[in-house]
């Protein structure tokens, strides 16, 4: 075994300059942790082009540390003696201790968190952490049990940083408080504070390095690789603000594209005989199109058994969310807002701003509305996120009021939930508009007592199948009622699955791949549909069902509607993404970062953006003339029509 004297002396910045280069090492440590747990979302990575990553990533590193530490080198480095008694040395070495372990704590965390938003984690971490609603303390213990070798490997950290703290002690100068002294401690303090100033900027380049130069070295769905989470965090926290975009004069930009819709008219058989149809959208937790037999009928065995019968006879689509995250979901679903920003609009600094969604919307058409979700009330913000888009009744746990229903963590079991939903719709007065967003196919994935899981299915996969058995129980009953012949059904998932196997579902479009698709007793037509979809389709389409006869706002199209076109933007590791069925773009906001065939590169492997071809043009105007749309208009507070 090595022994390191503890009594060893060395001056003050030899001292610093050790601690901060063994910060430096243990972050490289745990990108490699990160790596070899995420290893499958990075196989296209080769061994030499991993290792330039890595590499490219100690730049990151060294201003994550500078940032997380700065108050131990201000502490080491000011020009005064107190700075070498016991106790000044005690608490420089737990601020050392503790600092980094946190710092790296959160890299740890984001080894298991990245599998279910594909990034690393930013700012919008603390919006989590300061929601009472949201059962932190019982979610983390439950994180701590279930990935309890997480929480080895951080202790293993924190002892060779303890370890670290005792190899060398400062070494005590005979002559303190002299000229010469202050002289060289004031050089001391000098050469620290640039030290802070350059590496917090990342070098001495005109502009500090943010999240979005990580793009410079590597394709989108490497970034994480670059990154630290500590860095994330830092520069996001506050960081909520969109620049105003100017790519293109007023009549150019109206000219390429505009979010606002006039009435359009409904082209599928059926459709014409709904008069003033209810509006049920149903919102799946985490049910991904990879999971899902009726998109891949190769698979065998279904766990989704009457979501596959009901997408049968539905008009499905090929969906797309525009977001990773359920708090992303419901503007887009509900609002035709896209999150195309570092941090949820609802925990944005624009949350404040006026939305008339779809709920204001039909509200409007004399329609009562609701929002069902059987968590604890307040979680995700999602109470108040409803009613900002104009949903007046919300049912939650605190309404549905029998907890042993309650799945010990997130809420109440979904067949239990969904059985109160039908109930409470059938006292609503016609017509009625209501989302049901489920919720027992999330983490920890906790099934009620008498429902038998598979043993050959994971839990994600049994939770599926679970609300999959409430889905149907739901229709079942709902088919009972007075009100199921004149509604439509619209089924959707918030976003893909944290379980993800093939390549394509890992890759920077497919983690984006889930259903969407219209069911009603009177739609004639039905079965897969070649249109793509995304979720800022939902609302256009259904006022289009309605008959809605004003213009309003949206990032989306109808799908109903055979002359509107269909693409799908994202946001993700600081790289707009556009999606044409045909062509794949990734833009950083002043330059292409990427262009992909998709017929023959569905894998994303073969970059085409030298080219140049003429369709990268079409498609980069585009998505700057939806930028420039949405940056100007959610800075303006216009994302409405008056």
């Amino acid at each position: 075994m090595i022994h390191f004297p503890y009594t060893k002396r060395i001056p003050l910045p030899l001292l610093l300059l050790f601690r901060l280069f063994v910060v430096l090492l243990l972050m490289g440590l745990s990108r490699w942790v990160f790596y070899i747990f995420n290893q499958s979302s990075f196989a296209q990575i080769g061994f030499w082009e991993l290792m330039k990553l890595f590499f490219v990533g100690i730049r990151f590193d060294i201003s994550a540390i500078a940032m997380v530490n700065v108050l131990l080198i201000l502490l080491m480095a000011i020009p005064t003696g107190i700075k070498y008694t016991p106790l000044y040395t005690k608490i420089t070495n737990y601020i050392y201790i503790w600092f980094n372990a946190i710092a790296i704590g959160a890299n740890l965390i984001d080894v298991i968190y990245f599998r279910y938003i594909s990034k690393r984690t930013t700012g919008e971490l603390w919006q989590f952490f300061g929601n009472s609603s949201e059962n932190t303390v019982q979610l983390m213990l439950q994180f701590i049990t279930d990935f309890w070798y997480m929480w080895v490997i951080w202790l293993v950290f924190l002892w060779l940083l303890v370890k670290s703290s005792r190899i060398f002690v400062p070494h005590f100068p005979s002559a303190i408080r002299t000229k010469k002294w202050y002289f060289t401690q004031s050089i001391f303090l000098i050469f620290s504070l640039a030290f802070i100033v350059v590496a917090t900027r990342g070098g001495f380049q005109l502009k500090p390095i943010s999240l979005v130069n990580a793009g410079n070295y590597t394709s989108s769905q490497n970034i994480p690789l670059v990154l630290n989470t500590p860095f994330s965090i830092i520069k996001t926290l506050g960081k909520q603000q969109l620049d105003t975009k100017s790519y293109f004069d007023e009549k150019e930009l109206q000219a390429i594209y505009t979010p606002v819709h006039t009435k359009t008219a409904v082209n599928f058989a059926g459709a014409k005989s709904l008069q003033k149809p209810n509006i049920i959208i149903i919102i799946l937790e985490s049910f991904g199109r990879e999971k899902i037999q009726f998109y891949n009928p190769q698979t065998q065995g279904s766990i989704t058994p009457f979501l596959d019968s009901l997408l049968a006879r539905s008009l499905a689509f090929n969906g797309w969310a525009n977001g990773r995250r359920s708090i992303e979901a419901l503007p887009a679903i509900l609002a035709g807002i896209p999150s195309l920003m570092p941090i949820d609009y609802p925990s944005s600094a624009y949350a404040g701003n006026r939305l008339k969604g779809l709920g204001t919307l039909l509200k409007a058409e004399a329609y009562q509305t609701a929002f069902f979700h059987g968590g604890n009330n307040g979680t995700m913000h999602f109470d108040a996120s409803a009613k900002t888009l104009g949903f007046d009744a919300y049912f939650g746990r605190n309404e549905y009021a029998n907890e042993s229903d309650f799945d010990g963590r997130w809420g109440i079991f979904d067949d239990a939930f969904f059985s109160y939903t039908v109930d409470e719709m059938s006292r609503f007065e016609l017509p009625f508009a209501a989302v049901l967003f489920s919720l027992s196919s999330h983490h920890p994935f906790t099934l009620p007592d008498g429902f038998e899981a598979q043993k050959n299915l994971s839990p994600f996969e049994n939770s599926m199948l679970y609300t999959d058995f409430a889905l149907r129980n739901f229709f079942a009953k709902a088919s009972q009622q007075s009100w199921f012949q004149n509604s439509v059904f619209v089924i959707t998932a918030d976003h893909t699955h944290p379980e993800p196997e093939t390549s394509w579902f890992k890759n920077s479009l497919g983690i984006y791949a889930i259903p969407l698709a219209l069911f009603s007793p009177k739609l004639e037509a039905h079965g897969p549909q070649t249109k793509m979809a995304q979720h800022t389709d939902i609302m256009p389409t259904v006022l289009s069902l309605i008959n809605y006869p004003e213009d309003f706002l949206a990032f989306g199209n109808n799908l109903l509607d055979t002359n509107a076109s269909s693409w799908h933007i994202s946001y993700i590791n600081q790289s707009y993404q556009l999606n044409d069925g045909n062509y794949f773009l990734q833009f950083d906001g002043s330059k292409t970062t990427g262009f992909y065939a998709l017929a023959n590169d569905s894998l994303l492997q073969n970059d085409l953006k030298e080219q140049q071809l003429p369709v990268q043009k079409a498609m980069e105007e585009q998505l700057k003339a939806i930028l420039q749309q949405y940056n100007n208009r959610m800075i303006t507070n216009n994302l409405f029509v008056k």
